[in-house]
């Protein structure tokens, strides 16, 4: 399903208004038409009507005045003094006082012709029927002309109306939109100076209390910010001290045990838990940081960093039929090595904790990590990114401008960490 164009408030208000304008210059017009028509109907009937009093005021002053008898004009006194073939034409319709009945009739030439017969009773008692025949096309001639001279007109009008009104329209809409603008500029200096007290008044209620909303959410996630913040630095040294004094302890049992002891094995997996959590602890302060430092690079050879973190983390598929197959293509590279040690780790153990059966395929090259494994169809999706997962190896990556890609589907799990784009972005630094 295709999405509608993103526009600005002001750019949909134009083309609403421009959309509307033109509604409206097509509704006057069409009203203007039918109305023309409905005057140059009512302009004949009454053209009519004044011929008949004019008549009847001439046969009020002299009696004998000779009443008009041609083939487009005639009167008559009574009704029956009509001609029967112009009273068939007119007696479908009831005749009323002064109302001009209108008809169309083919005369006996083969022409076209409207007829129009009125009854006329305010000067003389009896009344007084007055008949006219025209030609069609003189009328529908002059019918035309007058519809179009009317257009015409009205399109001017209506023209320099609609222009009025837009402009006059368009000046609210900017006006009420001005606000608006202010706060969109208002909140881009918020964002970009996130600690500074900008207090702004606008000049519309509602803006002032949307921007007094927003002071308020970013105060509270400033204040929550800086509790984590304290909360992390304080954390930070109690936590150094007892890993340290752990790890200590571990490398003073590891002199006095020797290799060949039953519980060596044990004392090298505590030894390496310990130093993984001790890296763990400083990437995570590493990442709360605000602007963290740029972390060292160091030369890795990745292809066997991987394979001891398979060997450390095999534990965890041992009841599996599930094999490791590590496809090493790189040189040793320098590279921020806790940290990619940190990542590919969570990569490697999610792999390991939810393969199914089959082989899990490590492709390393000088500028990218990838690792797939196959999945069983009723496994949460959600749950192969259990604990910090990937949501760490998401933070690692977009801190040091790596790339990072995830895609899962019914069969398999892949994951890629390139990191060649932000490499030669720091060569040409």
């Amino acid at each position: 399903m295709s999405q509608s164009p993103v526009r600005s408030l002001a750019a949909q208000s134009r083309r609403q208004l421009l959309l509307m304008a033109l509604a409206i210059f097509i509704g006057l017009l069409a009203l203007v038409t039918v109305f023309s028509f409905y005057q140059i109907s009512q302009a004949g009937k009454n053209y009519m009507r004044l011929d008949a009093i004019k008549l009847e005021q001439k046969l009020a002053a002299d009696p004998n005045y000779p009443l008009p008898q041609s083939d487009t004009v005639s009167a008559y006194r009574d009704w029956q003094a009509i001609p029967k073939s112009v009273r068939d034409l007119f007696s479908s319709e009831p005749i009323q006082p002064d109302d001009p009945i209108e008809i169309q009739r083919i005369n006996d030439s083969g022409a076209r012709e409207y007829g129009y017969l009125v009854y006329s009773g305010e000067h003389l008692s009896q009344g007084l029927y007055l008949v006219e025949f025209e030609a069609a096309e003189k009328i529908e001639a002059l019918a035309a002309m007058i519809v179009e001279r009317s257009l015409a007109d009205a399109s001017v009008l209506i023209a320099a109306f609609m222009l009025v009104l837009v402009t006059v329209i368009g000046l609210l809409f900017n006006n009420a939109l001005k606000p608006l603008k202010e706060l969109v500029a208002w909140s881009a200096r918020v964002k970009t100076h996130p600690d500074k007290a900008i207090d702004v008044r606008f000049s519309v209620r509602e803006v002032n209390q949307i921007a007094d909303h927003l002071m308020a959410s970013l105060q509270q996630v400033r204040e929550y910010n800086q509790r984590e913040q304290q909360f992390l630095k304080h954390a930070s040294h109690e936590l150094r001290t007892p890993l340290a004094i752990m790890q200590a302890s571990l490398d003073t049992l590891s002199l006095r045990i020797g290799d060949k002891d039953a519980s060596y094995p044990a004392l090298q997996r505590a030894s390496r838990a310990n130093a993984n959590m001790m890296a763990l602890s400083e990437s995570l302060l590493w990442l709360a940081r605000q602007h963290p430092d740029k972390v060292r690079q160091s030369k890795v050879d990745l292809g066997s960093l991987c394979a001891t973190l398979v060997d450390e983390l095999a534990y965890l598929a041992a009841h599996k039929p599930v094999t490791v197959h590590i496809g090493n293509q790189s040189d040793p590279i320098c590279i921020e090595r806790d940290l990619f040690r940190i990542a590919s780790a969570n990569l490697i153990r999610n792999a390991l904790t939810y393969s199914a059966p089959g082989v899990i395929e490590i492709k390393i090259t000088n500028g990218q990590f990838s690792i797939a494994n196959p999945i069983d169809s009723d496994v949460d999706e959600n749950q192969i990114g259990f604990g910090l997962g990937l949501q760490l190896v998401e933070r690692i990556a977009g801190q040091l401008n790596w790339h990072f890609e995830f895609q899962c589907d019914a069969e398999m799990a892949r994951a890629v960490i390139n990191w060649e784009a932000a490499h030669k972005m720091t060569g040409e630094s």
